[in-house]
């Protein structure tokens, strides 16, 4: 995943800089900014870089971002390591520029421009190796989201009484480990990661809605678009963007199930009916959420408005130049209204079981 915090914020920066150096002065383009031209300056490119922490390889190159990514460990390397990462990811970038998508990732277009750039060995091959200590598995935090598993699938009972009492158990779950997080501590090397989920041709009615449900697990999220497609990015700390993945995931195929009741139910059809469905169906599950909230004592509510003035702090961090866009469109106010009402029935169930990695030797592959 991709991790952010004021130190990692500070390690992009530097990599930036690096970045910048290395096209002006080696590959000799012109620099502008966070962009650079081609040889011709008839185009443009940014200069995106992320860091990650949730991979095997060192660093890759994605064009559907245009987006430059390094592992997390290189913050402890030697700066000549970093520096053989940086120009072997460069190198895919502009051979992407030159060559289009569908070449060899270290084909002899690859190796023809490091050895322009008279870059050795160091820097086209395609593997190095990296003595790194992983960040061991969070027991604590694997426990909470083992029994947000098991409280979620209880939430699926049949049993009406039972389900209520395990989705309210799961919330206040996740309120009492947050509210006790490390990660909402007042220190300056708080964690925060992110996950891309739901790819997409563009942004609809349904994303919006899980987008709007998601926002009750602790989490930002924020509309990303790649050349091709759409994503939703969700932000928080880890333990609540691993349940909030998995929620999605979820929600993406349970929203289309219950549309399909509802229309069993009613004579509803049409698009426009179907996207006021899903809008109903997120505001019915937020209200019921918020219902639980105002029941808290003041202590509580307080403490949830620091974990929201945290979250819109790291958010406003990881994306600086943020725009904001308003929906529009026609609504469907008696499928809408059925959608709420379904909404405040709705219980999440989905499997959360993810394994984690363990300490030892990595051995990194550039991308």
């Amino acid at each position: 995943m991709i991790v952010y915090s004021k130190k990692i914020i500070q390690f992009i920066n530097d990599i930036k800089w690096m970045i910048k150096e290395i096209i002006s002065k080696e590959i000799v383009l012109r620099v502008y900014g966070e962009r650079f031209y081609d040889r011709a300056e008839g185009s443009s490119y940014p200069i995106r870089v992320v860091i990650y922490n949730n991979k095997s390889m060192l660093g890759y190159f994605d064009p559907s971002f245009y987006e430059l990514g390094f592992h997390e460990c290189l913050m402890y390397t030697k700066k000549e390591q970093l520096h053989s990462v940086i120009r072997h990811e460069l190198a895919h970038y502009m051979t992407y520029i030159n060559h289009g998508a569908f070449v060899s990732p270290h084909g002899h277009e690859f190796k023809d421009f490091c050895d322009r750039m008279r870059w050795g060995d160091d820097i086209s091959k395609s593997t190095i190796c990296l003595e790194s200590e992983q960040n061991a598995p969070d027991v604590e935090e694997n426990s909470v989201l083992r029994k947000v598993q098991k409280l979620m699938a209880l939430a699926g009972s049949s049993n009406e009484n039972e389900a209520e009492q395990a989705m309210i158990k799961s919330q206040q779950l996740l309120l009492k480990h947050n509210l006790e997080s490390k990660y909402f501590e007042e220190k300056d090397e708080e964690k925060i990661v992110l996950k891309r989920v739901l790819k997409q041709k563009k942004e609809n009615a349904k994303m919006r809605s899980i987008a709007h449900i998601l926002s009750t697990f602790f989490v930002s999220t924020v509309y990303n678009r790649s050349k091709e497609h759409i994503y939703l990015e969700i932000l928080g700390t880890p333990v609540n963007v691993d349940i909030a993945e998995y929620v999605a995931d979820f929600l993406n195929s349970e929203l289309e199930r219950l549309w399909l009741q509802a229309q069993k139910m009613t004579s509803l059809k049409g698009m426009i009916a179907k996207n006021s469905f899903f809008l109903g169906l997120a505001t019915g599950y937020c209200n019921k959420i918020q219902s639980l909230n105002k029941e808290y004592d003041k202590d509580i509510t307080h403490a949830l408005m620091v974990i929201e003035k945290k979250l819109t702090d790291a958010k406003e961090m990881v994306y600086q130049r943020l725009s904001h866009t308003k929906s529009s469109g026609n609504y469907c106010e008696k499928s809408g209204s059925l959608g709420e009402l379904m909404g405040k029935q709705l219980s999440i169930n989905p499997a959360i079981n993810k394994s984690s990695g363990s300490a030892g030797t990595m051995i990194g592959f550039l991308g």
